[in-house]
């Protein structure tokens, strides 16, 4: 595959293709769902993430995931949270089609990023773009990413949590 060998040029990304190509580890936590109980909920849509999607996204701030979606006959729906964003926030003037657009670029080369080169090529075809426009509540972008990002934890965002998302056992 042309991009394991893009990515095995990287110090990081050879890493990935040692491990995470084995499996990907999760955190689910009861307690973490329940204290992210955003108000007023979120309006998630989705689209495929491909080229012709891109149309389909608002030019809008707003939160972002990508998700493992695994079509098996004969199993109820799944999908695994991989990735949690947030864009427009602050003085960004980003969009969430701007957004996209990168993360199809991001998908060509690596660009200082491999985890999320990783993630956009290993599940190509698999996976889902959900999106959540957020107009009124641009101020709280942030803080929504961080109580979404504690709740599911998704293993390719690269991020600090504050002290009170993590549990004593991550804390080393």
């Amino acid at each position: 595959m042309k991009w394991i060998d893009e990515l095995l040029k990287d110090p990081v990304g050879a890493s990935l293709i040692d491990t995470q190509s084995r499996n990907v580890r999760f955190t689910i936590s009861p307690s973490e769902f329940k204290r992210a109980d955003i108000m007023p909920r979120l309006n998630w849509q989705s689209v495929e993430f491909t080229k012709s999607s891109k149309s389909m996204i608002p030019m809008e701030p707003g939160l972002y995931a990508f998700v493992v979606r695994i079509p098996f006959d004969g199993l109820p729906p799944h999908g695994w949270v991989m990735y949690i964003g947030q864009t427009g926030g602050g003085k960004s003037g980003a969009t969430l089609q701007s957004r996209f657009g990168e993360y199809l670029a991001n998908k060509k080369k690596p660009k200082n990023r491999p985890k999320v080169y990783y993630m956009l090529n290993a599940w190509d075809g698999s996976l889902a773009f959900y999106f959540a426009p957020e107009i009124n509540r641009k101020e709280r972008l942030e803080e929504l990413e961080t109580q979404l990002l504690g709740a599911f934890r998704p293993p390719f965002t690269d991020r600090t949590y504050p002290a009170s998302y993590m549990s004593p056992g991550n804390a080393f």
